[in-house]
């Protein structure tokens, strides 16, 4: 069964515009060249902040800029005392580096919750900002009443952003967690022996069939375009038709991320008052 993310979205949604209305929230999303694979997610983000009564300002700057450059636009933004978050949108260009930029936001405006220092106080389980979209596929999972405590967990994906942290939060809520990635062996028999299987890849339907049982409950972060622009989530459709549920791509994770984004300008809003 197909699980979706609308409601929840909708929800935190009406919150953060009731929180829009007492406490002012403003972000910038900082965007380097014209990637066309980031638009959809910056849209929906201008969206959201539309909608909510947030200001979200997009400042675009030029895909040779030097990292120095870029680097010294992050700098006037974190001395903006109006301002209360900065995200820097991916992909880059190759000759910048990425976690370079992110550790030059100041932590207390970094939105995404990538800082490094932000990072540490997840892995020392303190209070604060934390990526959006692992805050995501919690949500999802408890708010379909989907129980984690003593469940073995499954990540295909280690990434700093997704897969690496959401480990450190599954097993805050006490799954066994499970990282799989190009050096796994047998990875097949991992997943089939996950409890939840969260495929966070980036590459189209590389979950199939045979690598689910029909108890799993897979969580698909994964957004892939073909040449048409249509989206496409990392796990086989026919995969999440055998799993017992399974998020819906598009639908699912991805628009609780969003939401979860501005959850977290609502934090760093809190922290400012």
């Amino acid at each position: 069964m197909l699980i979706y993310g609308k409601e929840i979205r909708d929800q935190i949604k009406d919150e953060i515009r009731r929180e829009a209305m007492e406490i002012p929230m403003s972000m910038v999303i900082l965007r380097v060249g014209e990637d066309p694979s980031s638009l959809s997610y910056v849209k929906g983000i201008s969206k959201f902040a539309e909608e909510t009564g947030v200001m979200a300002e997009i400042i675009n700057l030029p895909e040779n800029y030097s990292e120095n450059k870029v680097i010294q636009c992050i700098k006037s933004l974190n001395d903006n005392p109006g301002l209360t978050g900065i995200m820097l949108q991916t992909p880059i260009p190759r000759h910048l580096n990425a976690s370079r930029l992110v550790n030059a936001i100041d932590y207390n405006k970094d939105v995404e919750g990538i800082h490094n220092y932000n990072l540490g106080k997840l892995i020392s389980r303190e209070k604060g900002v934390k990526p959006a979209t692992p805050k995501a596929v919690i949500r999802m999972l408890k708010a379909h009443n989907i129980a984690l405590e003593g469940k073995k967990a499954v990540i295909i994906g280690r990434s700093m952003t997704v897969g690496s942290p959401l480990a450190v939060m599954m097993t805050a809520e006490n799954c066994t967690v499970t990282i799989c990635h190009s050096k796994t062996r047998d990875l097949q028999k991992e997943a089939l022996n996950a409890d939840i299987l969260v495929a966070a890849i980036g590459k189209r339907e590389f979950v199939t069939p045979d690598m689910v049982n029909e108890n799993t409950v897979i969580i698909d972060v994964g957004i892939n375009f073909d040449t048409a622009g249509k989206m496409f989530g990392d796990v086989h459709s026919k995969a999440s038709a055998k799993a017992q549920f399974a998020s819906a791509v598009p639908g699912g994770v991805g628009m609780i991320t969003v939401a979860e984004l501005f959850d977290n300008l609502s934090i760093l809003s809190r922290k400012k008052v």
